[in-house]
């Protein structure tokens, strides 16, 4: 769990060193055993450590949207391993798979030009399709 906020605290400080330029929408909805997970945090954490992360918390259907750190909606188009986080009261935290969690996470995720609007996450899977 302090993994989550460590990384969340990372991203905060790269914040002020890249662009808000191009941000192309990023949303999905994760799952466990086609459960939705609510109230978990969904990262972006850029390969490049200088760019920018981007962070998302799932509604009570495990939907989600994706925002930089200054609340603007969007990703900006790169490279991404995607991170899960639970906070310490998410209702659905006790479904996530802990292999997902921080930097150990094997999901991997390109964001185009074009973002990605139906980004889908399922926990039992170790790769994204």
């Amino acid at each position: 769990m302090a993994r989550g906020f460590l990384l969340a605290l990372v991203c905060l400080m790269v914040v002020g060193c890249s662009s808000n330029k191009g941000e192309v929408p990023v949303a999905g909805r994760l799952t466990r055993g086609g459960k939705p997970c609510e109230g978990v945090g969904v990262n972006l954490v850029a390969d490049d450590i200088a760019a920018q992360c981007f962070i998302g918390s799932t509604n009570a259907d495990g939907k989600f949207e994706m925002y930089s750190f200054k609340g603007k909606k969007g990703v900006l188009p790169g490279n991404y391993s995607v991170q899960i986080s639970i906070p310490l009261d998410a209702p659905g935290g006790g479904l996530v798979n802990p292999s997902l969690i921080g930097q150990k996470s094997p999901w991997r995720v390109i964001v185009t030009d074009k973002g990605i609007p139906d980004l889908q996450l399922e926990m039992d899977k170790e790769t994204l399709e």
